[in-house]
């Protein structure tokens, strides 16, 4: 009898456990199926939308968690071309103009756009980027040379300062940026900082309130909140963008932060590309800083004239800015790589720190080296996440089983993301070679029509790579078998986060 009632009790637990798993299973399963019929509706790419299925169906309880993660999408629409204001109005106008006017052209005089009309032609119809000839630029591939010089143009500015970064910490960088932001502010000058909510996230809450105590404007893009979590992971604002008066405009990889400091040859040393751009084409930058603060706000400056000021600039680089968003509807930076890498007829060079070709992209490059373009690609030696870089490396075999010149980087970590066709043209910004850059990201890329342009970056890629080790394809075929299997797992959920 005494052994009787604990079986019994041990008997209507485990029958209660059952059950319970039972009903959760159910439950799960419904979230599943509803879950499947919403990704299937969404027409998302096919890549995308299998993974997505196979982790629901396989693994359901951490596939939910996954989907509430990473997998949902912005619905809002927020689109570019239907701005209405007038200045902004004016650039979308412009681009269509010229987009009227190239079959009248005559692009036989110039050899970088003839060689790219079909480029061009792309970037005014879908992300209406007017192509802009007055350009000055100087390229930066160190964090301490570009902070000097944003120091300096800060210090000039007489009418604003628009800034927005993906990340910003505190230490000294910070600090100095936030003292002339300070001081420019006491002195008349209207200072607005953007900065991404989870990308800023450690950025203390003492340095926020000192700038918005001083009079400077600071904006949080999709700030993340528990429990709104879940939504916001994904879709962040992960553009660079300085604009001084309207004359001077920055953009490229590097964040506000100390570690960008850190010289050549030292341990901790981050590689990186930056521009500075003197030119009508930092109208375009002003521009996409705008509506981005009028998603965060819902209100224009006043009198936004004066935000787009006339230049005197003759004849210098061609420009033209692609922007891209996880809710424009097109996939502009993407498309740009692409047409790009079509055009190539001798060489394509790709710096990027995470290289996670969407399905077209990869064909691409693999075409052009079947087609007897030299492809070479430079990646981080050093890994800074994991996951990403597995996944990345999963790509190489395949990359160098095409005939394909891959590398790793191994005097710090590179985070520069470069393209070069041939020796005219060079893209370069915020955008990595990968899904989440493509896809779900905010970014911003200047593409830039000019040989000598093209060739100073050319002189830092033969830099880079005599910084990296050449990978064979013999050797890394050897590898050992747990990194094999753990890029091929890390491949498969890439497409997802």
């Amino acid at each position: 009898m005494n052994s009787f009632i604990p079986t019994v009790l041990l008997f209507f637990q485990t029958l209660a456990l059952d059950y319970i798993y039972f009903i959760g299973m159910a439950i799960a399963y419904v979230f599943v199926i509803i879950l499947v019929v919403k990704t299937l509706l969404q027409n998302r790419n096919p890549v995308v939308t299998l993974s997505w299925i196979m982790v629901l169906t396989l693994l359901p309880f951490m596939g939910l968690a996954l989907y509430f993660l990473f997998g949902q999408r912005i619905r809002r629409r927020w689109i570019f071309k239907r701005m209405r204001h007038k200045e902004i109005k004016q650039m979308n106008t412009l681009s269509e103009n010229q987009l009227r006017q190239l079959e009248n052209m005559d692009w036989s005089d110039d050899q970088y756009l003839l060689e790219y009309q079909k480029l061009v032609s792309m970037l005014l119809k879908n992300n209406s980027s007017f192509l802009s000839s007055n350009n000055h630029m100087d390229v930066y591939h160190s964090g301490a040379a570009v902070y000097n010089a944003i120091y300096e143009d800060l210090k000039s500015a007489a009418k604003f300062i628009h800034m927005q970064y993906y990340l910003m910490e505190d230490g000294v960088v910070a600090k100095n940026i936030s003292d002339i932001l300070i001081e420019r502010s006491h002195s008349g000058v209207q200072v607005s900082l953007v900065l991404d909510g989870i990308g800023s996230r450690k950025l203390s809450k003492d340095f926020i309130r000192n700038l918005q105590a001083n009079g400077v404007e600071v904006l949080l893009f999709r700030p993340v909140r528990f429990p709104n979590l879940t939504n916001k992971i994904n879709n962040r604002n992960h553009r660079k963008i300085l604009v001084v008066d309207g004359r001077i405009g920055y953009t490229g990889g590097i964040n506000i932060a100390d570690k960008y400091l850190v010289k050549y040859g030292e341990p901790g040393f981050w590689r990186d590309t930056h521009l500075r751009i003197h030119g009508d084409s930092v109208k375009m930058l002003e521009a996409i800083f705008l509506v981005n603060r009028y998603y965060l706000t819902q209100q224009f400056f006043k009198n936004l004239k004066s935000y787009f000021p006339v230049l005197e600039n003759k004849f210098g680089s061609h420009i033209q800015i692609a922007s891209s968003s996880p809710e424009s509807g097109t996939a502009n930076i993407l498309h740009a790589f692409f047409t790009a890498i079509n055009t190539a007829k001798k060489s394509i060079r790709i710096a990027s720190p995470y290289f996670i070709p969407d399905e077209s992209l990869l064909m691409a490059l693999k075409t052009a080296a079947m087609g007897g373009v030299k492809v070479e690609v430079i990646l981080p030696g050093i890994m800074d996440s994991h996951f990403v870089q597995y996944s990345a490396r999963s790509y190489v075999q395949q990359l160098l089983g095409n005939g394909i010149h891959v590398y790793f980087y191994n005097k710090g970590f590179i985070h520069a993301k470069v393209l070069i066709i041939d020796h005219l043209l060079s893209i370069v910004g915020t955008s990595n070679f990968d899904y989440r850059s493509f896809y779900q990201n905010f970014e911003i890329s200047a593409v830039v029509y000019d040989e000598i342009f093209a060739r100073s970056l050319i002189t830092q890629f033969e830099k880079d790579r005599s910084d990296s080790e050449k990978i064979s394809l013999s050797k890394w075929r050897k590898r050992p078998m747990k990194n094999k299997l753990l890029e091929s797992l890390a491949r498969l959920y890439a497409p997802l986060i």
